[in-house]
């Protein structure tokens, strides 16, 4: 017997007409009562309700529709009762759908989970429902469990919202029986669930930069300035390189790794192993500082474990780390500090101009961050432990 039949099953058996009715709050939640989860893997879910302000006896029967707002086939979700008075909804002790208390699968969805109690007072043994009927179910400001199981989201490409509709609910009009009569409840369906897939839906990166302030003697402008970092370990080691002074003049430099969302917790570490290392959430961004690296080495940073503001989504397998190479006065990015290096200072369009100044090459040619194209950033790369170095066979870990 369909659940939506239950209410013409209680009317033929005399129930109570519905006099006043308690609402009944329907949810879906992951672990933790968490509104958004990390998918590709078996995930928990959780439908829970209560019944706030009661004036009635808990709960008789329940149902709901459960599908994917996206409009994946989640049939292959497995519900169940958590036990308990729960338990007292399902068949033989109650009465479901044929399919079970966890749904019928109908298309992509699950079609009136849920069941109620034997309110009919049937003695059994062989016919059901049979079971004892459980009061208050429900009934208060906390959240009840009504049903729990998984669905397997493993390799999914993209988000599933997991969304309750078409609910409906019997709460007992008296609380002594064998039989208890029900007045129909009105349902309210919250938030949704969502399951956070692979790809593009992940909590990926939209940029990663080495950033330093080129402001430091407060006569030139500037400020913090970016040199984008590739955020593929397999590109050019040019696409990665940071030309300027690490522990000159201003702040010392830092990697900064940009997002879509709000962050609230951030993990990073790096091969070879930086001292210092910190990863602090910023807004959408995430601030990595770290003691001074090696000159002419690349480190690979990784940030799994990242979390977005709903403190549920860690970094998609998208993106996960990215390799930054520290060679001092490689100002044209090309493996090597030569006459190259100082040539570019010397040009027109940068010598003597600051960092505020329309057209200049880029920061990584004010290598010592003070605000100006200068001789001392050409004195940067003259410097003995700098001229002449060779960084092309230096390779990202």
């Amino acid at each position: 017997m369909k659940l939506s039949k239950v209410l013409a099953t209680a009317a033929a058996f005399g129930l109570a007409v519905p006099v006043m009715a308690d609402t009944l709050e329907l949810r879906v939640v992951g672990d933790g009562d968490a509104a958004m989860v990390s998918g590709n893997a078996v995930v928990n879910v959780y439908i829970q309700g209560r019944i706030q302000g009661a004036t009635d006896d808990g709960l008789a029967l329940w149902g709901a529709n459960l599908s994917d707002a996206n409009g994946s086939d989640i049939t292959g979700a497995v519900l169940d009762s958590p036990g308990g008075d729960i338990d007292q909804f399902k068949k033989n002790l109650g009465l479901t759908n044929p399919a079970g208390y966890g749904g019928t699968a109908i298309g992509n969805n699950l079609i009136q989970i849920g069941g109620g109690q034997n309110t009919i007072g049937n003695a059994g043994p062989t016919l059901f429902p049979v079971g004892t009927v459980a009061t208050d179910v429900a009934n208060g400001a906390a959240w009840v469990d009504l049903a729990v199981g998984t669905l397997d989201a493993t390799g999914q490409s993209g988000d599933i919202v997991l969304t309750l509709d078409t609910g409906f609910a019997n709460t007992l009009a008296a609380n002594t029986g064998p039989v208890f009569p029900v007045n129909a409840a009105t349902v309210s369906i919250g938030g949704a669930l969502t399951i956070t897939g692979g790809g593009a839906n992940d909590l990926d990166f939209t940029a990663v930069v080495s950033t330093g302030n080129h402001n430091a003697n407060g006569s030139f402008l500037g400020g913090d300035l970016d040199i984008p970092m590739d955020s593929a370990d397999g590109a050019a080691v040019a696409d990665h390189t940071e030309s300027r002074q690490f522990g000159a003049t201003g702040s010392d430099l830092y990697v900064r790794v940009d997002f879509a969302e709000a962050i609230v917790s951030g993990s990073v570490s790096s091969n070879p192993a930086l001292t210092g290392l910190t990863a602090t959430p910023n807004g959408s961004s995430l601030d990595i500082t770290f003691d001074a690296p090696a000159n002419g080495t690349c480190y690979t940073f990784d940030v799994t474990g990242t979390q977005s503001a709903a403190n549920e989504v860690g970094v998609g397998s998208a993106d996960t780390d990215f390799c930054v190479c520290y060679f001092e006065g490689d100002i044209n990015f090309d493996a090597s500090v030569d006459i190259g290096d100082r040539q570019v200072v010397a040009q027109s369009a940068n010598l003597f101009n600051t960092m505020d100044t329309p057209g200049i090459t880029g920061p990584q040619v004010d290598l010592n961050r003070d605000g100006i194209m200068d001789i001392g950033d050409r004195q940067v790369v003259a410097q003995s432990a700098n001229l002449f170095n060779d960084f092309s066979a230096v390779t990202c870990p």
